[in-house]
């Protein structure tokens, strides 16, 4: 499935001979992609193995292969000096150099990471879904406040893929947001308003415990191999906690 945004966004990853679109805009963020196939070069650092433990299925264990061999190239690509590793905080999240924003997903095989200095972007949110036959209308409303449900069901043809970007875009805005506060929250405080064209969003986030005021995000979307991938970027940096 081509990307109706490749025109927008600058080429900068392949898996394999396919080729890859970011869905950043902003040149300051680096974007990469790692499949299974693509392994031989890297190998994870020694805490980023003890961090993941022993205990783990083969599956979790690729995920965790992909998702850290996709951030070390985002990394490299950012100019960032050494080989770090990248660890986990208490809800599984990246935690991530000093002066570094960033995120990772993964989805069949597949790992996406964007990351960027902090002083250049205040926060960054990336995730790649399957596009699949599974999204319900229960399952749809679980994620969907009502004006992002009937958007989504207002076309039969664009029905799943509509879903899919609306989820994917959420989990975007989720992992952009959380590092920041620490604050846990629901998919129903981010409103998000597509685009004519449907390569975008824009996200509005009503999180009293983070801002008094609408936190907003821009989400960009690309393709890629029968996925969506979402990334989400914070416009302005959160004002200081209240205290």
């Amino acid at each position: 499935m081509s990307s109706s945004a490749s025109g927008l966004f600058q080429l900068v990853d392949s898996v394999g001979e396919m080729s890859v679109d970011s869905p950043f805009s902003n040149p300051a963020i680096s974007f990469s992609v790692c499949s299974q196939d693509d392994l031989g070069w890297f190998q994870l650092h020694p805490l980023e193995e003890q961090a993941m433990g022993e205990a783990v299925s083969q599956k979790r264990r690729s995920d965790f292969n992909v998702g850290r061999a996709a951030a070390r190239r985002a990394l490299e690509k950012v100019g960032f000096p050494v080989v770090t590793p990248v660890l986990r905080g208490e809800h599984r999240e990246p935690l991530w150099p000093v002066g570094i924003v960033g995120s990772i997903s993964h989805s069949s095989g597949v790992g996406v990471a964007a990351v960027a200095w902090q002083q250049d972007v205040p926060a960054i949110g990336v995730d790649i879904q399957l596009i699949e036959e599974r999204y319900t209308d229960e399952l749809i409303a679980r994620f969907a406040d009502p004006d992002e449900f009937d958007w989504v069901r207002s076309d039969p043809a664009r029905r799943t893929e509509r879903a899919v970007k609306l989820f994917s875009a959420k989990e975007s805005v989720f992992k952009a947001l959380y590092p920041l506060r620490k604050v846990w929250f629901a998919f129903d405080v981010a409103h998000l308003t597509p685009s004519v064209s449907e390569d975008s969003f824009k996200a509005s986030v009503r999180l009293p415990a983070v801002s008094s005021s609408v936190i907003e995000l821009d989400v960009g979307i690309s393709y890629f191999d029968g996925n969506i991938v979402t990334g989400a970027v914070l416009k302005q940096p959160l004002p200081p906690p209240a205290k």
